[in-house]
């Protein structure tokens, strides 16, 4: 068996802590992944529309995908924002809560920096 290392094991019962918190502890595994994969999708390329994400077969079917951004927005994650220019057109846009979220795990990734640099 190969050995895991440290850092790793640590960043992992980080985000677990971080993920029992509330109200990340109301998420579902699927609901999480794709908060995960928007926030990717957001910090490399900005606004994403509802339609993109649904397209994406990372998420299942388009209906499964609708069911779990709802689910988000239910549960305060994202907003649905209508496109001024074209009302058909609906963006995801993160929540204050998606903010928090993101800042404290990038604050855990900075622990382990610090901690993995140590000699």
């Amino acid at each position: 068996m190969r050995t895991i290392t440290p850092t790793y094991v640590r960043l992992l019962n980080m985000i677990n802590a971080l993920r029992q918190m509330s109200p990340l502890n109301q998420l579902s595994a699927d609901e999480t992944v794709m908060l995960d994969a928007l926030i990717v999708i957001w910090h490399e390329r900005g606004p994403v529309t509802v339609s993109e994400i649904m397209n994406n077969g990372q998420f299942g079917s388009q209906s499964t995908a609708y069911r779990r951004i709802i689910a988000l927005s239910e549960k305060g994650f994202v907003d649905l924002r209508i496109d001024s220019a074209d009302r058909r057109v609906k963006f995801v846009d993160p929540t204050e809560i998606a903010h928090r979220y993101m800042k404290e795990l990038g604050g855990f990734l900075g622990q382990l920096k610090t901690v993995g640099s140590a000699p």
